[in-house]
């Protein structure tokens, strides 16, 4: 009787070892995630007809830096931010202007200059563009502020009860 339980354990352990080897095998064979921007090379500058590709880096570590800084702010809120600046939408959210001054200047700075490089946005008046970041940057810090001070001191307290 040892037979064919011994036979039993055996089988079980062989076809779990195919299920596992096909398993493995369809995910090796997965078509793999698109590279991030910052991991694509750059090329030379594209002549008419050629693949356009991302601009070379200003300086290494570019579009890795400029990376973190998007992970600091939402899509909608990069949307919003993106179309005030360079669209005709000039209205940036209260949450969004509070996001964009808790990301920073300097990361503000890094996706513009990364956004300008790109070959769509190269002819477009860049001393219009840097008027617009300046009023839409000095309207969210005073939003930001509002904002911290109305959560401090809220113009509508609860009531105290005694």
């Amino acid at each position: 009787m040892t037979k064919p339980s011994l036979l039993f354990a055996l089988a079980a352990t062989f076809l779990s070892l195919a299920a596992f080897s096909a398993t493995a095998l369809n995910h090796h064979n997965a078509p793999a995630p698109a590279p991030h921007i910052s991991q694509i090379p750059a090329e030379e500058p594209h002549l008419e007809g050629r693949k356009k590709s991302r601009p070379a880096e200003p300086y290494p570590g570019f579009y890795a830096l400029v990376d973190q800084c998007l992970r600091k702010l939402s899509s909608n809120c990069g949307l919003d931010i993106f179309t005030a600046i360079f669209g005709d939408d000039k209205a940036v959210s209260d949450q969004c202007c509070v996001n964009l001054v808790a990301m920073g200047r300097r990361c503000h700075r890094k996706i513009l200059k990364a956004t300008m490089l790109l070959p769509e946005f190269e002819k477009r008046e860049l001393g219009e563009i840097k008027n617009r970041d300046a009023e839409i940057w000095s309207h969210c810090v005073l939003v930001s502020q509002k904002s911290k001070f109305e959560y401090l001191w809220p113009t509508n307290p609860p009531p105290i009860n005694i």
